[in-house]
């Protein structure tokens, strides 16, 4: 039997588990909602009239309608990556560069 998947209308909530990292995420992110396939890391389709968006958290997002879709589109276009620092990212437990522990 095939495990229940999460679902969420939260478009905020959804992003914060599945934001495109850069801008390549973001191109397969439109293209997958565009196409309704799946993109990298992003699987798009229609289930009725509400469009299904996954990520890789194992959440889906689920919208009904064209403002919904919208909303969504918009703010994946307004994500700035300029001030991504992969370096924030730093186990906090290793030592920094150059130090012993």
């Amino acid at each position: 039997m095939k495990e229940p998947v999460a679902t969420t209308t939260d478009i905020a909530g959804w992003l914060d588990e599945n934001e495109p990292a850069d801008e390549q995420d973001r191109h397969d992110f439109f293209r997958a909602v565009e196409t309704l396939s799946e993109v990298g890391n992003y699987t798009a389709a229609l289930r009725g009239g509400t469009l299904a968006v996954s990520g890789w958290s194992g959440q889906t997002l689920l919208l009904s309608g064209a403002k919904a879709r919208a909303a969504l589109l918009r703010q994946v276009e307004a994500l700035d990556f300029a001030d991504f620092e992969p370096e924030t990212f730093r186990d906090v437990g290793s030592p920094k560069d150059g130090q012993a522990k």
